[in-house]
């Protein structure tokens, strides 16, 4: 490639993507913030039940946070006009790989039967 050829692209396409990358920063930003709030509502009305041991709190917390970053990044990515349909299918695929794990349709991971638990122990 010559100089000219990527001055020329720059001055014609460098603008556009610059404000591409600026609006993705100041969503990244304002997503961000959006999750701390969220996780923080989640974590004070866990608290506030009591009902649920500080160990499996934890793990829901991180569950949340981990989900809402992979929701915000695919919507950066459709920022640059990436299509994340796929994406969406793969985090799909493996909520039903998770699903199928129980067994038994309509019973969570966290509470499997007690002939799914090793030796009967950790009782729900």
């Amino acid at each position: 490639m010559n100089a000219e050829a990527i001055w020329t692209f720059l001055r014609t396409q460098g603008a556009d993507f610059g404000l591409k990358v600026l609006t993705a920063q100041a969503a990244w930003i304002f997503g961000r913030w959006i999750i701390n709030l969220t996780v923080r509502g989640f974590t004070a009305a866990l608290e506030k039940g009591r009902r649920i041991d500080s160990t499996l709190s934890n793990d829901l917390r991180s569950n949340l946070t981990d989900l809402l970053n992979i929701v915000l990044v695919l919507a950066i990515l459709d920022l640059f006009g990436v299509h994340t349909a796929s994406f969406a299918v793969l985090l799909a695929g493996a909520g039903l790989a998770l699903n199928a794990r129980c067994r038994r349709p309509g019973t969570s991971l966290l509470a499997r039967p007690a002939e799914a638990r090793p030796h009967g122990r950790w009782r729900t």
